[in-house]
Parts: C-alpha cells; structure tokens; sequence
C-alpha cells in the first residue's frame, strides 16, 4: 500500500533539509525538482476541484464541504430517528418517499386487517 500524497511531500522537504555535505550537492536538485513536480499537482488537483464544484452550484469547495457536512449530519439524525422510532413501537419507520395516498392506503388496509378480526357487535340495545 503507497503512502498518502501528502505524506510523501512532507518526507522530500525533510529529506531536502537534512541534506549535509557532497549529498546535498548531488541529491538537491533531484529533490527540488520531485517537490515541484507535487506543489504542481497538487496546483493542479485543486483547481479541478475548484472547477467541479462551481459546475455544482457552489462558490467555494469551503462551501460545498458545509452543505455536505449539514446534510450528513441531518441525514445521521434521521436515521437515529428511525432506529429509536423502530425500537419503540416495533415496526420499521415509514419512508418519507411514501405519499400521502399511500399512506392513507396502509392505514385502511391495517383498519380492515384488525376490524375483520373482532367479532360484529350490535349496538341496538333494543326497544325502550
């Protein structure tokens, strides 16, 4: 497994520094040009960065990072909801993709479920 980018960078400007004698005659230019070649990279991966999330909507990378992270956070919520709703009243939450006129649907099919299961009482108490 490689090592992160960043990683790599900071081990070539320590190598660079620690440098002392003829090895820093030889090795300097090498390491200067490797450490060029990554600031450039990483001059570069920003600005497709940049460039993608202005392609989305947002102004800033700083912004898309908000809105992601506000929508995580609601999105963690929701579900803790859903698993204490689930462990409350025993059955799995409802979707919130579900509409209304299938949500009225389930109830009456449930309703029918449960009256066709009770025995039919007459509510006439006779003559008075």
């Amino acid at each position: 497994m490689g090592l992160p980018g960043n990683f790599y960078w900071n081990q070539l400007e320590i190598e660079l520094g620690d440098l002392k004698g003829l090895a820093r005659l030889t090795k300097k230019k090498e390491l200067e040009s490797r450490i060029a070649t990554k600031n450039e990279k990483i001059r570069t991966l920003k600005a497709g960065l940049s460039s993608i999330v202005r392609q989305h909507g947002f102004a800033t990378a700083q912004d898309f990072y908000t809105a992601f992270y506000t929508a995580k956070r609601a999105t963690d919520t929701y579900q803790n909801e859903c698993v204490k709703w689930e462990d409350a009243y025993g059955e799995k939450a409802t979707p919130k993709t579900e509409t209304m006129h299938d949500k009225i649907k389930r109830y009456q099919e449930k309703a029918d479920r449960l009256n066709a299961s009770q025995p039919y009482q007459s509510r006439d108490r006779g003559a008075r």
